[in-house]
């Protein structure tokens, strides 16, 4: 009799998370880069059912039919069904004026993929997030100013997407594909720093991996605190705003711990500005009986008679 083949630490974090959730069946995006080959691989040695999810808009000409031809051939050694969506992504951006490129990929691919599960009845959708997402994440939400609910990084399970590799370097991911024998291909747009998310990625955290000693270990651990520390944020804001009904009392504002990060999460379904909330906050101490009103991406808000409303516009 042959022993048992030892699965990969990779491979037994996925099952341990897959076991837990008690999922039965994902969709699994997949690039054709290194960290969703790691995904479909790692997953595929887990007993949950699998459906593979390739996006290709089309925007790096043989480059992206390069890609696709990558995810097609991983899924065939794996014995991986593959779903491949083909975008127009022009044509979505010019259909919802001021969306960038970025931003028109995300809303098509997500849109996609909740389809997927609608057509199928799967239970989840998994991606290839790591733990050095998670740091460019931080960063970027630091410098955007952001509280606890940015600083936290990515959830490994946030509801209908989960994340099996997020506690996983690329180091570790890169290891794990060169054990199981599987190639991946590199997005050459990723080896640009021009936007912020790369130059953070190729520029800036490997000058402080190089200064700080264990930087990756104490950034995961911080971003664990602030993980915890949300936690018990959210669950505070969550019964200020309990049964809101989309109004909230100025006198609440008041006695919250935070007035202006009660007002930012109340607010936040209409996608305000950057200095919305401290307005609003001003226009409560001012205590003035005069109406208020803010204009906000997703709708108005209402500011009448000692009471916060939001009115959402009907533009999708």
């Amino acid at each position: 009799m042959f022993p048992k083949e030892k699965k990969h630490k990779i491979e037994q974090a996925c099952i341990k998370f897959i076991n837990e959730l008690d999922i039965k069946s994902v969709v699994a995006t997949i690039s054709g880069g290194a960290d969703s080959v790691a995904l479909v691989a790692a997953l595929s040695r887990t007993n949950v059912k699998i459906i593979a999810a390739h996006c290709n808009f089309h925007l790096r000409g043989e480059e992206s039919m390069r890609d696709m031809r990558h995810a097609e051939n991983i899924c065939r050694q794996l014995s991986i069904d593959l779903l491949v969506k083909d975008f127009d992504v022009i044509d979505y951006m010019q259909a919802n004026q001021g969306i960038s490129v970025e931003m028109a990929c995300r809303d098509l691919r997500h849109r996609w993929f909740r389809q997927i599960i609608a057509d199928t009845g799967f239970d989840r959708i998994a991606t290839g997030h790591n733990a050095d997402d998670n740091i460019e994440t931080l960063f970027l939400n630091l410098l955007r100013g952001s509280g606890t609910s940015g600083l936290k990084g990515m959830m490994p399970d946030s509801g209908l997407i989960i994340r099996p590799l997020l506690q996983f370097h690329r180091k570790e991911i890169s290891n794990y594909l060169e054990t199981r024998g599987l190639d991946y291909v590199t997005d050459s747009t990723n080896l640009e720093s021009d936007f912020r998310r790369n130059y953070l990625r190729n520029e800036i955290i490997p000058l402080l991996r190089s200064k700080w000693a264990g930087f990756d270990k104490a950034v995961d651990k911080s971003i664990k605190c602030i993980r915890m520390e949300n936690a018990i944020v959210n669950d505070a804001i969550e019964k200020a705003l309990k049964d809101n009904n989309h109004s909230l009392d100025v006198s609440r504002v008041k006695d919250f711990p935070d007035p202006e990060l009660l007002v930012r999460r109340f607010i936040d379904p209409l996608l305000p500005f950057a200095t919305t909330s401290s307005e609003v906050l001003a226009a409560i101490k001012a205590n003035k009986p005069d109406i208020r009103i803010w204009k906000l991406r997703k709708g108005t808000l209402v500011m009448k008679n000692g009471v916060l409303k939001l009115k959402f516009s009907n533009l999708n």
